[in-house]
């Protein structure tokens, strides 16, 4: 019987494989680049990898976890010895955050010859959620936001405890998530106006404020694990990397295993998980020459309003996979009959999507970080544009030949089968945790290996279409970005 299934999987991925097209092209700093095999082969074998790894799981892992599921190793036992460290990071973390907003206001309005633009988009945004990949959730440590409203209860002799209780029944992370979604549209869709350095600026201390605002009403605690857009963000992004920072201690653990610690504890918190994978794709996507057909074909009346097609179907997207998502969990409570319901599986299951969503977004934007991360050597000798040379590097030009185009598309393809394996063996353990044998944990799982298959599959698809322009023809924000 077992066989027959995977049997039948596999006779599905054929199909679905035979949908897409032979031969495909990605780009990279405007390299063309054409597969060595066609497409379809490449997404044989992703998907091959993904199954295997799911047969040898289920085989070798089949004990019920105990406690929180992973084992760690002491590597610092107190942190007490770094304080003077830490202060030197908190202070550090303070200016540059004053730093990118003086900038803003004070500087020249040239995107790339300002600090602010490079210094968030690039190496705040990209490289600190990379670094936290890898060496854990440093953010409650650094984040000047809450190191200024600790500041602020020193000043003032009270506690930021809330004047009214946090709903978190109602609003669970909608704030964080409305936050997110604002960010990725100013980046992606607004034209332009997000990269303009004073807009970043007030922007930013905009944030700042309302942050504080909300802290002092609900509680420092209650805002920054809720409503804090970055708190919210970088915790989910941490729960793969090997290390982890608890009781003062910090700990080596396997990779993805931060994910078994617990789940999600509400709905919006799994809508903001499909948004970390949606966003991404829909980058992706939307650069393609299938998404321009399909944008085409839509009423004529509709044409020419690109932004607002682009800001509905962004909103609209993590529901779509959403919906998806619903439909395989709603399947694995049937196959097992489970007593929990189809929203508490969604739960539970949730943080399995999360190396997905990081290892997709480290494929469609380390190039980015690559070569537009150089952008911060110039300003940081001339952080205001003007004129200065602190450190000798005002005339610093990118190197936009530092990666070529094979490699990108390797280690894209590496990437993505590697987050697709770790979303398996969380998922696995799991089912673990909650199915009374096996057998049935392992029947579970078929569904949601149906769906890693069909992520890894769509995913590869959508780093390997052509894009619809030409990198030189992309607005400012999307220069040298690559897929």
């Amino acid at each position: 019987m077992r066989l027959s299934k995977q049997t039948s999987l596999w006779t599905l991925l054929t199909v679905l494989a035979a949908l897409v097209p032979q031969a495909a092209s990605a780009h990279a700093f405007g390299q063309t680049y054409t597969l060595p095999v066609p497409l379809w082969l490449f997404m044989y074998g992703a998907a091959a990898a993904v199954i295997v790894s799911f047969l040898i799981i289920g085989l070798a892992v089949n004990k019920k976890p105990t406690g929180q599921g992973y084992t760690t190793t002491d590597l610092v036992s107190s942190l007490a010895s770094s304080h003077w460290a830490v202060q030197v990071l908190q202070i550090l973390s303070v200016l540059l955050f004053v730093l990118t907003i003086i900038a803003g206001f004070i500087g020249v309005q040239q995107p790339y010859l300002n600090f602010n633009v490079p210094f968030f988009w690039i190496i705040f945004m990209l490289g600190l959620t990379y670094l936290i990949a890898i060496i854990g959730n440093i953010w409650p440590i650094i984040n000047p936001l809450q190191i200024g409203v600790g500041w602020l209860e020193r000043l003032t002799g009270r506690h930021f405890t809330g004047v009214e209780p946090y709903p978190a029944k109602t609003l669970g992370y909608w704030p964080a998530l409305a936050t997110y979604y604002i960010i990725v549209w100013l980046e992606l869709f607004s034209g332009g106006a997000g990269i303009v350095p004073r807009n970043l600026s007030v922007l930013l201390l905009s944030y700042g404020l309302i942050t504080i605002a909300f802290a002092y009403w609900y509680g420092r605690q209650a805002w920054f694990k809720y409503g804090e857009f970055f708190s919210v963000f970088f915790g989910l992004v941490s729960k793969v990397a090997p290390l982890e920072y608890q009781g003062g201690k910090i700990k080596l653990r396997l990779p993805f295993v931060g994910l078994l610690k617990d789940s999600a504890d509400h709905f919006s918190l799994v809508v903001f998980i499909m948004f970390m994978l949606s966003s991404t794709g829909f980058d992706g996507l939307k650069e393609t020459s299938t998404w321009g057909r399909f944008v085409a074909s839509l009423p004529v009346w509709l044409h020419g309003k690109t932004q607002l097609l682009d800001s509905t179907f962004l909103a609209l997207s993590p529901f779509v996979l959403l919906t998806l998502y619903w439909c395989f969990i709603w399947l694995m409570r049937r196959v097992t009959s489970a007593k929990e319901t189809t929203g508490q599986l969604a739960k539970v299951f949730a943080f399995s999507l999360v190396p997905i969503a990081v290892v997709y977004n480290v494929a469609h934007y380390f190039t980015l970080l690559l070569v537009q991360g150089q952008s911060i050597i110039r300003p940081l000798s001339d952080p205001f544009g003007f004129g200065w040379n602190l450190f000798g590097t005002a005339g610093y030009k990118l190197n936009i030949g530092i990666i070529g185009a094979a490699t990108v598309w390797y280690s894209q393809v590496a990437l993505i089968v590697i987050g697709h394996m770790a979303a398996v063996y969380v998922a696995h353990i799991e089912a673990l945790k909650i199915y009374p044998n096996t057998k049935k944990a392992l029947v579970s799982q078929y569904p949601m290996l149906g769906l890693m298959v069909l992520y890894t599959m769509l995913s590869l698809w959508i780093i390997a279409q052509p894009i619809a322009v030409a990198p030189s023809a992309l607005p400012q924000t999307r220069i040298l970005r690559t897929q």
